[in-house]
């Protein structure tokens, strides 16, 4: 019983101590991007510490160029309430020269202990550029040197670079990177002259995968998946894809406030790239002239095919339907409509075309005219077959329809003559012309017509004649002497329409006021006299120079004394009021024709 507890203990002692030993194992050691690197070519060397240490010593990079590093980040984990710490040590290294390199051990000392990572053995090959890469170059300051043009690159593939017309290749864009993608932006769905192409799922279905590249491994993710089929022959260029790839990378940022120092969420940044494909050329050969059918249509691929009538039997003017199905693997969204070589008395139209998966149905209405049998032929159907390199034909059966006559009760029944039948009979009587006609431009047209040009040329005359006539306005108003003078017989008409109000109320005394100020207002704004300046002396010489009829100008005086006399004597004077008003209208009216024609 004693033995058996000895034993217990010293089972206990050496499990305890594996569990030590295997935990001090796993809190230090080191990993780089890839065991397989290039001459030339930088590649990530990182030492992982998951304990607190002092004293750490790096290995030995005498064989490799460290272009950057070290890089030192920290992050902070919790699981189930028990917090853990994780320093990287991470370093950019750029192989020497070809051959097996060991990157040695390095060292920390950790509770006490010594710790050592275990030392990394290298194949290094002879380096070799990227097909496609990054437009982002090592000297531009927002990336680093890890963020290079080997690192993140678009790469176009397709199935085949060489292929015929109407054969359907895959085209796919996918992105390589060595560092952790994020996201993608800026990208569209591409869409490829010369193709007539339809998106696809993609394989990548929201996951990366890791992909060795000539030793490297690559987080690769396919962005787009395209159906393509040429539609013209030659060399062809495939449009290139561009956007940014936001990637994940370490950064040797400070933290910026104390909740980065604490979680360690400064080590690493997410950052775009700016990737763009190279165009990728694709060889479309036309399928063969030698040896083309009357029957092909376009159709290139695998397909069978079959043809039948929805009836064989019925009268004349009545309609049945053509049904052409085509079904295969090809290009069978591009294979034209057959042409029908029909009985001539048989009319048919545009045919209904549908699509179901790998199917396509053309179906044509026809209508029988005149009764009798007649057979379809020439329904043949062709494709070229890529597997063989050569046409196939598929015959098609024998089609015979019989006509009977129209029923004569119909009301759609009508005698179908046939072209060959009908004889021209001077010139009434014409079979309809059948075939290509030509359309002759009609004169009557109505664009570059006179009535067109006039339309055209309207707007700008009146444009014209109304800065014109806007200008002569302004120029007429500008003067105010001038337009005093233009509206004088205005302004004094309009005052006798308040002597012609007191007249009817037989106000006189205020009737001659009415006309006194009528009458002064006219001449001074006619001859331009000041009002305190219209005196009888002044207003007889200023007509007596503008050559007035001396009866007139004594007429004036004589009103203006008459209606002065009735102001500053009220009652003083008496007369017809009627007369007065008019014999002040006639002379203001008599005035204004001596002086305009003076002018």
């Amino acid at each position: 019983m004693k033995m058996n507890k000895i034993k217990g203990k010293w089972i206990l002692l050496i499990v305890s101590c594996f569990f030590i030993y295997s935990a001090q194992a796993q809190s230090f050691y080191s990993q780089v991007s890839s065991k397989r690197v290039q001459v030339g070519v930088p590649f990530e060397f990182a030492i992982v510490l998951t304990v607190s240490g002092t004293n750490y010593v790096p290995p030995s990079f005498k064989e490799f160029d460290v272009v950057s590093g070290p890089n030192q980040s920290n992050s902070v984990q919790y699981t189930n309430g028990v917090m853990s710490q994780q320093i990287v040590i991470s370093y950019g290294l750029v192989p020497k020269k070809e051959g097996k390199v060991t990157i040695g051990a390095a060292s920390v000392v950790a509770g006490g202990q010594k710790l050592e990572t275990n030392p990394i053995t290298l194949e290094v090959v002879k380096g070799a550029a990227g097909n496609q890469t990054s437009s982002n170059s090592t000297d531009d300051p927002k990336y680093s040197s890890k963020v290079s043009g080997g690192d993140v690159f678009i790469r176009t593939g397709v199935s085949k670079n060489k292929c015929y017309v109407g054969e359907q290749v895959t085209i796919t864009q996918k992105v390589y990177s060595r560092l952790q993608m994020i996201g993608f932006q800026k990208f569209a769905q591409p869409t490829y002259d010369g193709f007539y192409s339809q998106a696809q799922e993609s394989t990548s279905k929201g996951q990366a995968i890791v992909e060795n590249v000539d030793g490297v491994n690559y987080y690769t993710y396919e962005l787009f998946r395209s159906s393509a089929i040429a539609n013209k022959t030659g060399k062809i260029s495939l449009n290139p894809v561009e956007g940014d790839v936001v990637v994940r990378r370490q950064t040797n940022a400070k933290p910026k406030n104390i909740f980065e120092q604490f979680f360690g969420s400064a080590g690493y940044e997410d950052v775009p790239v700016s990737v763009k494909s190279k165009s990728l050329v694709v060889e479309v050969l036309d399928v063969p002239q030698a040896g083309r059918p009357a029957s092909y249509y376009g159709a290139v691929g695998d397909f069978s095919y079959k043809v039948a009538t929805t009836r064989n039997e019925l009268k004349a003017n009545d309609a049945f339907n053509l049904k052409m199905t085509i079904s295969g693997k090809g290009n069978i969204k591009l294979i034209d409509a057959p042409k029908l070589s029909l009985p001539e008395s048989f009319e048919t139209y545009d045919p209904k075309i549908s699509e179901a998966g790998n199917t396509k149905t053309f179906d044509y209405l026809i209508i029988a005219r005149s009764e009798g049998e007649f057979k379809l032929e020439n329904l043949d159907f062709s494709y070229f077959s890529l597997e063989q390199k050569k046409y196939i034909t598929i015959p098609a059966p024998e089609i015979k329809i019989n006509v009977l006559p129209a029923d004569p009760n119909s009301k759609g029944a009508q005698v179908y003559i046939q072209q060959s039948q009908v004889k021209e009979t001077e010139n009434d009587i014409r079979y309809i012309k059948k075939g290509d006609f030509v359309l002759l431009k009609s004169e009557t047209e109505f664009f570059n017509s006179s009535k067109h040009i006039l339309l055209l040329i309207l707007p700008l005359l009146a444009l014209a004649t109304g800065l014109f006539l806007r200008r002569n306005y302004i120029k007429n108003n500008s003067n105010a002497v001038l337009v005093k003078e233009r509206k004088a017989a205005k302004l004094a008409k309009k005052q006798l329409v308040n002597a012609e109000k007191l007249m009817q109320q037989n106000k006189k005394d205020e009737f001659y006021t009415e006309i006194l100020m009528a009458l002064n207002s006219y001449i001074g704004n006619k001859l331009n006299i000041p009002v305190a300046d219209l005196s009888r002396e002044k207003i007889t010489t200023v007509l007596n120079q503008k050559q007035v009829d001396p009866q007139s100008t004594a007429k004036l005086v004589s009103t203006l004394e008459t209606s002065e006399y009735a102001k500053y004597a009220p009652g003083a004077v008496s007369g017809d009021l009627q007369q007065v008003y008019k014999n002040t209208m006639e002379l203001i009216t008599d005035l204004e024709e001596q002086l305009n024609k003076k002018v």
